[in-house]
């Protein structure tokens, strides 16, 4: 079965034909933070990009940053003072931090920062520059020239939607003073370069050149013209665009009668969430998880397995709780299935896990890089006395890590290791944080269960070498003699060792702690 990512690939060949280069585009308005649901569109355009790539294909990735539109609200993490910019263009509002040059740059800064570490290769382009320089300028006089046309087409799908039509003084263009920066009016076009502006700020009046970049065309009219202006192929789409009579209709008309491009094609994607989050997220209300704090917990290629595995069509929620343990453990097996260490059910499913596998990764290692188990780390990483390299041994010890490593192996496994500790601090629930007990508690142990403990005591001194299974078997064996039922058993051995009725998988727990401290514990020593 093809990968959704290599269909649409295979589709945009058959119907754009075979062509010396092909353009997928995404884009975004940066009017807060970038978060992972906006990513999506990114990864949506550059996972297409990939699969032509894999065609032999040569590919041009556009990302538009949309920072000639306006700044329309000030969003709660900004200053209320922020309000006297209302209106001017997003990337010449000052940065409310005054880490960067605008507002703008504040947020395109650290998402183009995000998306490289992913090993994402986008041709970042602004619209501020290119209305600016004026290469957009004969697009803008040509939308002048066919206003009533274009005015016609939206009007049309208005009148389907029971809406009333645009007004008469309607213009595909909104005018930025050349003073105050803020929006003016239109007020009149003389037929060829120059606009006559009215400003209500500052009360300026006077005519500016299209080709001085102040005249921008309306979000409407300026993604068709995009459209043309690069020779676009393919751009996904959020499902309010895709809704009928929403801006990829009304821009597949504009495109085509106006510009003389063909739109392109597009696949819709859906939202992108936080299990147990409420309502959509949104870089103005500032309730957002960013790529940054997925890199917290996760491996970029992991990140990538993500948005890979998953059809855009299909809203993702990601678990940052105990689900992201279930993740790691399903990447962990694709990996392995990738490099013929294990099978899928049936050969379909085998090729379309491997292709997901190629699509995540940044770049695919020569051989299988060794998997350190994120659900076993969580429990290392709470262990006070062991430090990365005393956690690299546990694992070596307990065979989940092969006993030769290379410098990728263990760069990969201190990484882990880190990730791990970021999730227990910031992430995972009570019941799987746990502190060692410094002293045993004051509890009444039943004489079965006392003996079951010094049977381990004495069993753990006799045996210098074991395996976790020997181990567990030890600690089945001792109850099992005494009738002590598994679930009362563990309960104590839990409480008298972290003082907690439950806990991490208690063999190889037990056997990643100092055996000499196990044994005076089992013997209730102090």
């Amino acid at each position: 079965m093809a990968h959704w990512a290599d269909h649409m690939a295979e589709k945009i060949i058959r119907e754009r034909g075979n062509k010396e280069e092909y353009v997928v585009e995404s884009g975004i308005t940066p009017s807060g933070y970038v978060h992972i649901g906006n990513f999506r569109e990114v990864f949506t355009a550059y996972i297409i990009g990939h699969a032509l790539r894999d065609r032999g294909k040569r590919v041009r990735h556009i990302h538009m940053w949309d920072d000639y539109d306006r700044f329309r609200k000030v969003p709660k993490n900004v200053p209320a003072e922020w309000g006297r910019h209302l209106t001017r263009p997003v990337r010449e509002v000052p940065d409310p931090w005054g880490c960067h040059d605008s507002y703008a740059e504040h947020f395109m800064a650290l998402f183009e920062g995000e998306v490289r570490r992913l090993g994402i290769e986008v041709d970042f382009l602004h619209a501020y520059e290119l209305y600016k320089s004026g290469e957009y300028a004969e697009e803008v006089r040509l939308a002048l020239e066919r206003r009533d046309e274009i005015k016609a087409i939206l009007d049309k799908y208005r009148e389907r939607a029971k809406q009333p039509p645009l007004e008469e003084d309607w213009q595909p263009v909104m005018v930025y003073c050349p003073h105050c920066r803020k929006e003016a009016r239109f007020i009149s076009w003389d037929g060829e370069w120059k606009v006559v502006y009215s400003c209500p700020h500052c009360g300026a009046k006077g005519e500016t050149d299209i080709r001085e970049g102040n005249v921008k065309l309306r979000w409407r009219v300026d993604w068709p013209m995009r459209w043309a202006h690069f020779k676009v192929d393919f751009e996904p789409a959020g499902k309010d665009h895709l809704a009928a009579g929403g801006s990829y209709d009304t821009g597949r008309e504009i495109v085509e009668r106006v510009f003389g491009w063909k739109v392109p094609m597009t696949l819709m994607y859906e939202f992108v969430g936080i299990k147990g989050q409420k309502g959509k997220m949104s870089g103005s209300k500032g309730n957002v998880i960013l790529l940054s704090d997925l890199y917290e917990v996760l491996e970029p290629g992991i990140i990538r397995f993500i948005y890979a595995k998953a059809r855009p069509n299909k809203e993702l929620k990601i678990d940052l709780g105990l689900g992201l343990l279930n993740l790691y453990d399903e990447f962990d097996k694709v990996e392995r299935i990738y490099f013929g260490l294990e099978k899928a059910k049936n050969p379909e499913e085998e090729e379309e896990l491997k292709r997901t596998y190629e699509l995540s990764m940044p770049e695919v290692p020569k051989r299988l890089n060794a998997q350190a188990p994120f659900r076993f780390l969580v429990t290392l990483v709470q262990m006070p006395h062991l430090d990365e390299d005393g956690i690299i041994n546990v694992l070596r010890e307990q065979g989940h890590i092969p006993g030769e490593l290379s410098e990728k192996d263990i760069e990969r496994i201190r990484l882990r290791i880190r990730l791990a500790k970021n999730w227990v601090k910031k992430y995972a629930p009570d019941d799987v944080k746990f502190s060692l007990l410094e002293r045993p508690p004051k509890v009444e142990l039943e004489p079965g269960v006392r003996e079951a403990m010094l049977e381990v005591a004495n069993w753990l001194e006799k045996h210098g070498k074991f395996s976790v299974d020997e181990f567990n078997n030890a600690l089945f064996v001792a109850s099992k003699r005494r009738g002590i039922p598994s679930k009362n058993w563990f309960k104590v051995l839990y409480n008298i060792f972290i003082g907690k009725d439950r806990g991490p998988r208690l063999a190889p727990f037990l056997a990643s702690l100092d055996r000499d401290f196990v044994v005076k514990r089992l013997r209730m020593e102090a």
